[in-house]
């Protein structure tokens, strides 16, 4: 499998900034100038996209003018890098737009997670693009983490293969062994939303992959639906081993009478016949540090020990 791995960032360099979802939204004018501050105060020059300042429904302007802004960054030979602004409900519709061939001549690392998983797995399907499945700008930098901060420095600006990773919080063994494998993955709804699309990625690239998830606000029952589709599609057989990021915000399911499970008892009874590994409760979703899960990358997991350590670079 051909991968396409950016250069990595220098001190000095420009970032783009592009609002691929939910516009830069009055309550989060302050959050989105403290993430800016922060990568400007690091030494980065920030370049604002044609996005920032737009609003439709909730998108920062109908897919067509997103993808165009999409392209203009990767297109622009002063910017070398981009961030999404935050995520959102609407980066699926940009993808029929964006133009896979020349960015896959113009590679750059492209930073945000949660709806960015849609344009992350169409750019890894359609150019091989190592995509950086980590903190967007607004409600990520914004925190101004020491943790998150470092991690950054250590993934997009040295050609050196991370590592170990040290935990932020406490990681649960789910289902005990090791794998290695290349990292694959998102958030779970958005992730299945493209599945039966040509911007998902192929059955062969899931052959031997870590599958990586995290989930907000949905519920129990949903989060099945996602695992169910995931097995009939033959990727539960392909994949090496899983890595659970954090679940946060599980709704309730509207039959009151209903007695659920924790979501972990749903996730291990739906997944009881499968054999991989299962790292569990990572530094990776909404409302915490993300440790960045590149795309395409290399890496060893070991469910048992509770260790993650990237085998190599994912910039040049």
């Amino acid at each position: 499998m051909k991968i396409i791995k950016s250069r990595r960032i220098l001190f000095g360099d420009t970032i783009g900034v592009v609002a691929q979802s939910l516009p830069v939204l009055p309550s989060f004018r302050e959050n989105y100038l403290k993430g800016k501050k922060v990568l400007e105060d690091l030494g980065f020059k920030v370049k604002e996209g044609k996005t920032i300042n737009k609003t439709k429904w909730w998108m920062a302007g109908d897919p067509k003018f997103v993808a165009m802004d999409i392209n203009n960054m990767f297109a622009d030979k002063t910017v070398k890098a981009i961030i999404a602004q935050t995520g959102g409900y609407s980066a699926i519709g940009v993808l029929e737009y964006l133009d896979y061939k020349m960015i896959s001549k113009n590679p750059k690392p492209y930073m945000g997670f949660s709806d960015m998983t849609a344009i992350h797995l169409a750019l890894f399907e359609k150019c091989g693009l190592v995509g950086f499945n980590m903190d967007d700008l607004t409600f990520g930098f914004s925190r101004n983490s020491k943790e998150q901060l470092e991690m950054f420095k250590k993934f997009l600006m040295s050609s050196e293969a991370p590592g170990k990773i040290k935990s932020l919080s406490e990681w649960q063994t789910w289902k005990k062994g090791s794998a290695t494998g290349h990292l694959l993955g998102g958030n779970l709804h958005i992730m299945m939303a493209q599945s039966a699309t040509e911007y998902f990625p192929s059955i062969e690239k899931w052959d031997g992959a870590i599958l990586f998830f995290e989930e907000v606000g949905e519920t129990l029952h949903d989060m099945a639906r996602c695992l169910y589709e995931l097995k009939y599609m033959g990727i539960l057989d392909k994949i090496a081993g899983m890595i659970i990021g954090k679940i946060k915000y599980v709704k309730a399911i509207r039959d009151t009478e209903v007695k659920e499970p924790s979501y972990k008892e749903m996730i291990l009874e739906m997944l009881k016949d499968f054999k991989f590994p299962i790292l569990a409760e990572v530094d990776m979703g909404h409302f915490t540090v993300n440790i960045p899960m590149p795309i395409g990358i290399k890496v060893e997991m070991d469910a048992t020990k509770k260790e993650l350590n990237f085998l190599e670079s994912p910039v040049i």
